[in-house]
């Protein structure tokens, strides 16, 4: 399947997106903290067979722009969000998210009930208070452990990328990470989104308590999607999950990371296919 870079003006944020597949309720992808529409290309494919796909890059993120005087906060990232959303002319759509894209997913679905149909949740970020990440580091220190930690998770990761004959898009999953270190534009936004949402003893407490009192709310039936073994968005919160939403069900995969769709590709696209039809 072909990706066709195409671009959308959101409050004079360019912003880049990609349109696949034809027919059902329109899928809108959100990647996570750092990342691009490229790190949903294992998955893309097989999502499209029966439905259109829409992925987008977050503001900051990507090939979308960095705007030198955005904060980055959760309500920018939000806003940025909905605001493509809304360029897209998308009225009615099921919507999924990664890590800081599962919180977005989060948010809009509790924004706007009567647009999103089905809300589909990758070991969202900021459920519980905790991750192994030790977030006081310096910049370079702190991106090194997201990039190339070098412990039993980093290595599981690389060892499910191999198996699943996927270890191609793993490496350019990293290197899009340490593009982060190369570019500044794209440091400056990564190092405020981070900012925006967790400190030295983990997830900020602001914005983590908005987005709990917001979750009893949503109606929408939800699928979680999380590895057992993930450490950055520990699969514990995912009981947390469970309690504040009862209309969410879970799916968790064994012997998998934070990049269940990166580990997994095959896996993780078979069970959003069956819970959105």
């Amino acid at each position: 399947m072909t990706f066709t870079d195409e671009y959308a003006d959101v409050d004079g944020v360019q912003t880049r997106y990609w349109r696949v597949g034809r027919g059902g309720v329109p899928l809108v992808l959100l990647h996570g903290l750092g990342g691009t529409i490229e790190d949903w290309v294992g998955t893309i494919t097989p999502l499209a067979l029966d439905r259109e796909v829409i992925a987008f890059d977050l503001v900051g993120c990507g090939k979308t722009d960095k705007p030198s005087d955005c904060a980055y906060t959760p309500a920018d990232m939000l806003a940025h969000a909905q605001g493509t959303i809304e360029a897209l002319g998308l009225a009615t759509f099921d919507i999924g998210g990664w890590s800081l894209g599962g919180r977005i997913a989060l948010q809009i679905a509790y924004a706007a009930p009567e647009q999103v149909r089905r809300l589909v949740l990758t070991a969202p970020a900021g459920i519980g208070a905790d991750t192994i990440v030790k977030l006081d580091a310096p910049l370079p220190e702190l991106l090194s452990q997201i990039v190339t930690r070098p412990t039993a998770s980093g290595l599981r990761v690389l060892r499910n990328a191999t198996q699943s004959d996927n270890a191609w898009r793993l490496l350019k999953f990293a290197a899009r990470r340490v593009s982060l270190v190369t570019d500044s534009p794209s440091r400056t936004a990564f190092t405020r989104q981070l900012r925006g949402l967790v400190g030295p003893r983990g997830y900020l407490k602001g914005p983590r308590s908005i987005l709990r009192h917001q979750m009893p709310s949503i109606e929408t039936p939800t699928l979680a999607i999380w590895g057992e073994e993930d450490i950055f968005a520990p699969y514990e919160h995912s009981a947390q999950l469970l309690e504040l939403m009862p209309h969410c069900k879970l799916y968790s995969i064994p012997d998998c990371g934070h990049a269940p769709h990166v580990e997994f590709p095959d896996i993780y696209a078979k069970a959003v296919r069956e819970f959105l039809d």
